[in-house]
């Protein structure tokens, strides 16, 4: 773990549960629609960004993923390695509320071996509780908003001596002389994106420049499947209820009035990068219609240029025409897709605020397929407005109906909305005018609810139409058959579906247990029952990662093309030696 320098800038990506390998979690379905497991390792592509545009202009900066070094080593003592560290300032990762313990539990554990170390947070969730953050010693300053690269860097060399708090945009601070909290006007929301730089290329060089393969990882087992995003936008145009990043939410919280796109030139670039070093899936995040058919046709020409062989995976945020997915099938050979209209009850999906029809969504399918789509994701959620236990029954029927009319290329997927509601989205601002319940409100309440072992305690909402109990028990409903269905179609073997409905079962029979055994009244047979408990919800978790195998992508060629590696830092080398 010993650095060959020590960095201006650590930053930091903690687990969700902070130390989730000596609590008991049974295991949830929570995390199963992304890449990362239950305790949300995966680090947002922000993190990157932040450190290619520090180390661009002069600063040493190296990431390291504590989640994924957390579940890879059980043994791995987190005191020890920050106690090692000698960085001059932390930055650590708190983007998604779902880290709200262990974001402030790896702040306390930083100020505990390094007192006179500032600690800085960022992220969506670190700016809508930047007041609720400084409430906590070990934070000392948070930088708002969607876009922190300059203020960060502003903030650095403040600390160094060059600079004043008080000057810097989107900080919060505590007032030197009175320790009251202070904060500056949210006023860096850069129109452009085009300082940001490589991302990945900052990653690989950082690797090799620490020694280090674990710690820069995206996610635990990168190294074995290396999926990577591409960036092209911040920002939104839809208004989905649910989304903290809807364009009601980015211009109310973070003061941005409109997405900022990053040119096709640029998301052409990362992809070329990418194809660089491996074989592995991109996924372009967001959907590339949204600034307009003549921006999404000028990234697809640029895509072709750089004859990209890698599977790359585009959203649709809603159906798109038929010539979108022929212009798709000519500029990238292996294309796939995924959209998420979140039901099949058209009334449901537009309380979410999505308006489209069935109709029109199956026309996209059969158009994606027919210009050679090689899977097309589907993805349903559970715990929306108007939506019941038979609503969600009724989805699950709709995935059978697309299944056995388009065929196995396409993927229906379905998993609860959870754990929270995302702060500072239309419904959580306005629970009771979209039917729903709130039961945490300030991050004190949604950190304790982390604790929970059962997910339906983690909750921190009920709809109109549906209690925390039924959310959990329709959602178990509907992942068994939804995994039966999807056997019966052969859209995996009958022995993943066998170990997945074993699994499912597992989880639930133990979620039964813990509720008996947390009301046994003797507090030594409750303590001994749930020790028996920890001990099979550890062997579950260690069969959790089923989930995440339906969500990927194939690899086209090697993992790591490793002399490209070396030619593209070789190169990056020499510009730099040119430049300086």
């Amino acid at each position: 773990m010993k650095a060959f320098s020590e960095p201006d800038l650590l930053l930091l990506h903690p687990p969700s549960v902070y130390d989730f390998r000596k609590m008991l979690i049974i295991p949830s379905p929570i995390a199963d629609l992304i890449p990362s497991g239950q305790f949300f390792e995966m680090y947002p592509v922000g993190l990157s960004f932040l450190g290619e545009y520090l180390e661009r202009r002069g600063l040493k900066v190296r990431i390291l993923n504590l989640a994924a070094m957390m579940l890879e080593d059980p043994a791995l003592d987190v005191e020890k390695v920050i106690s090692r560290l000698k960085p001059r300032a932390f930055g650590i990762s708190f983007h998604w509320l779902v880290h709200c313990h262990g974001a402030l539990e790896i702040a306390r554990i930083c100020k505990k071996a390094h007192p006179s170390v500032p600690v800085v947070m960022g992220g969506y969730s670190a700016s809508l509780f930047h007041l609720d953050l400084l409430e906590h010693p070990q934070v000392d300053y948070v930088i708002r908003g969607d876009s922190t690269e300059e203020p960060l860097r502003l903030l650095l060399s403040a600390i160094e001596g060059n600079g004043r708090p008080e000057d810097i945009p989107n900080l919060t601070y505590r007032d030197p002389l009175t320790g009251i909290p202070r904060a500056n006007e949210l006023s860096y929301v850069p129109e452009s994106l085009e300082p940001l730089g490589d991302n990945y290329l900052f990653m690989l060089k950082s690797t090799i420049r620490h020694a280090d393969f674990r710690g820069p990882r995206a996610f635990k087992d990168w190294w074995s499947y290396p999926l990577t995003a591409v960036l092209t936008c911040r920002g939104c145009t839809k208004n989905c209820s649910f989304c903290g990043g809807s364009s009601w939410s980015m211009a109310r919280c973070f003061n941005r009035m409109k997405p900022s796109f990053r040119t096709p030139e640029s998301i052409a670039r990362d992809v070329k990068t990418i194809k660089g070093f491996t074989g592995a899936p991109i996924f372009i995040i967001g959907d590339i219609r949204q600034a307009g058919d003549g921006y999404a046709t000028e990234i697809l020409r640029a895509l072709k240029r750089v004859k990209v062989k890698n599977h790359v995976v585009l959203e649709l945020f809603e159906p798109a025409p038929r010539w979108f997915f022929e212009r798709v099938a000519e500029s990238i050979p292996n294309f796939d897709l995924e959209i998420s209209p979140e039901s099949h009850d058209e009334t449901v999906r537009s309380a979410a605020g999505k308006h489209y029809s069935n109709a029109e969504l199956e026309l996209n399918i059969r158009w994606a397929l027919e210009a050679g789509c090689g899977r097309f994701d589907v993805f349903f959620m559970i715990g929306l407005p108007y939506q019941t236990p038979q609503s969600v029954n009724d989805t699950v029927l709709y995935c059978s109906r697309l299944l056995a009319e388009h065929g196995t290329r396409v993927n229906p997927l379905i998993g609860p909305l959870a754990p929270f509601l995302d702060p500072g989205s239309i419904a959580s601002e306005y629970p009771e005018n979209n039917g729903y319940r709130l039961f945490y409100h300030d991050l004190e309440d949604y950190r304790t609810a982390m604790l929970h072992p059962h997910w339906r305690d983690m909750l921190g909402y009920e709809t109109r139409w549906m209690s925390r109990q039924e959310i959990v028990d329709t959602t178990y409903t509907a992942l068994l058959e939804l995994n039966r269905i999807k056997g019966k179609h052969h859209l995996f073997s009958e022995d993943y579906m066998n170990k997945m409905d074993r699994f499912l079962h597992g989880c639930v029979s133990l979620l039964k247990r813990l509720d008996e055994a947390v009301n046994i009244s003797d507090p030594a047979g409750r303590e001994q029952a749930l020790a028996g408990i920890k001990k099979e919800s550890d062997l579950l978790h260690q069969r959790s990662s089923i989930a995440n195998e339906e969500t990927g992508w194939p690899v086209e060629g090697a993992r790591f093309r490793y002399w490209s590696i070396l030619r593209m830092l070789t190169v990056d080398f020499l510009n730099r030696n040119r430049a300086g």
